[in-house]
């Protein structure tokens, strides 16, 4: 025993040398986790309770030694993503791994994912703001701060300090070059709105915040271009908490984020107006959709909604050139894992789903359909007609066709076509089934390629063997 803590001292000794973490004073009436302890070189990291998870966060350089006492007797640990090949020496209530570059982590014990502790590692700020100044409203650390709703104009930044919890909203609209930044918490304890909403803004950024508790749709860009989403890490249990609702949006880069929201994580749609507390009918029908990426995400789909969607409201010309790549699926409670759900007339083409890991998918793994919804234009207008349509089956929200109206409501139905799903692995849990599911002859999916789909570590050659049930589509190949 002696020996394995001077081992222990010696290691930390070396790596603390070769780093620098940073920790964060939290408010006095932050609610500390009663199951967790985090240490980091170490040094003390307050971790936060909140119903569903705890959450220790903190920035570094280097090479760094975590070390986590838990309540729990521990017989198992995993470390999600898996990707990152992280593997813990445990014993009895402790654990201890390294880290040598930023990430955002969950940490599972015993096989469960009931209260998880969250780790979010973060890189180093680059000269980030000591107080408030011209054009920059700044939320001092160690401190909860009701705000409100905070509204940014153009050339303005939020910024939140490590250690601030800031209760409220953040609202942009026609606005340029607007930034909301920093490592603290925007929390949606004791509001009910949309937790941030930028609407037809230009150029904004948002970067390295935590947002937890959002009542509803957590991060809403509506009719927005040149939007860079960075390590925005989500923690939204409540049902309708869509992560990230790309709504009408062109030119979007989203990176380096972690979403745990129970709807979709992240999700493209477009309707003729903006929705919401602020709606302002602007067109018939909303702009085309282009050029938007998502790379080297973390995605937990709680039981509502999917982990990637297109859809259900689609309400636009076209939706083409979005490429998701690079992205740890760690759970899909429900719902699809990488799904198309074309309910309006728009044609959606040119999709590229690439190197996603897939580690616990309890439903479906690829859903690609074409059908009426309860969101369509055609939808049901009464609540009585909406249950007397609702299809019961694989999808949640669609309608039936009543008989001998299948070509009327084919009026308002758009494409699906040139969708790539590549590298796409299923490395843990069970084995979901996928559906390809056009409307009629005339809105069929078409040109679906499945190139090196593997399902725990076996390779899907056909559709029999991937679980797919496929109908009305065109050129569904498998390689």
């Amino acid at each position: 025993m002696k020996f394995i803590i001077l081992i222990t001292v010696l290691f930390c000794v070396v790596v603390c040398a070769h780093s620098q973490v940073v920790s964060y004073q939290a408010p006095a009436e932050a609610v500390a986790s009663d199951r967790y302890q985090v240490k980091v070189n170490g040094k003390d990291i307050f971790t936060y309770k909140n119903e569903v998870s705890s959450i220790a966060y903190f920035s570094f350089s280097g090479k760094i030694e975590v070390e986590i006492t838990t309540m729990h007797d521990m017989k198992w640990v995993d470390i999600r993503p898996k990707n990152l090949n992280i593997n813990p020496l445990f014993s009895g209530h402790i654990l201890r791994f390294s880290l040598d570059k930023p990430c955002n982590l969950s940490i599972e014990l015993n096989g469960e994912i009931t209260q998880p502790l969250y780790l979010f590692a973060a890189p180093p700020e680059v000269n980030p703001p000591t107080a408030a100044i011209d054009k920059i409203k700044y939320f001092e650390g160690g401190k909860i701060h009701n705000a409100g709703q905070i509204v940014l104009k153009s050339d303005e930044t939020l910024y939140i300090a490590g250690g601030a919890i800031v209760q409220g909203t953040v609202y942009a609209a026609d606005a340029k070059n607007v930034k909301i930044m920093g490592r603290g918490i925007l929390d949606g304890k004791l509001v009910t709105d949309q937790m941030v909403v930028l609407d037809r803004c230009d150029n904004a950024l948002i970067e390295g915040i935590i947002i937890q508790d959002s009542k509803t749709w957590t991060v809403v860009p509506k009719w927005c271009n040149n939007l860079t989403v960075n390590n925005l890490k989500e923690v939204c249990w409540r049902t309708g908490t869509d992560g990230l609702d790309l709504c009408g949006s062109s030119h979007v880069r989203v990176q380096n984020c972690f979403f745990r929201n129970n709807d979709d994580n992240i999700v493209l749609k477009c309707w003729a107006i903006s929705e919401g507390k602020y709606a302002v009918k602007t067109a018939e029908k909303g702009p085309d959709m282009k050029d938007i990426e998502v790379s080297n995400c973390v995605f937990w789909n709680m039981p509502w909604g999917n982990a990637i969607e297109i859809g259900f409201e689609l309400k636009c010309d076209k939706i083409s050139g979005i490429v998701f790549k690079d992205i740890d699926v760690i759970h899909t409670e429900r719902g699809a894992v990488l799904s198309i759900h074309n309910g309006d007339f728009a044609t959606v083409e040119n999709i590229l789903f690439e190197n996603i890991r897939v580690e616990d998918a309890m439903h479906k793994l690829i859903d690609v359909a074409i059908f009426r919804s309860q969101y369509s234009i055609d939808r049901p207008t009464t609540d009585a007609d909406r249950k007397a349509a609702y299809m019961h089956g694989a999808w949640d929200g669609v309608s039936t066709i009543p008989k001998g109206q299948e070509a009327y409501h084919a009026k308002f139905r758009g494409q699906v076509r040139n969708i790539v799903f590549k590298n796409i692995s299923v490395i843990d849990s069970q084995f979901p089934f996928s559906i390809i599911s056009g409307y009629d002859a005339n809105h069929a999916v078409e040109n679906i390629t499945i190139d090196n789909l593997t399902i725990m570590g076996k390779r899907v050659k056909n559709a029999k063997e991937g679980r797919f049930f496929i109908e009305n589509a065109k050129g569904a190949v498998f390689k």
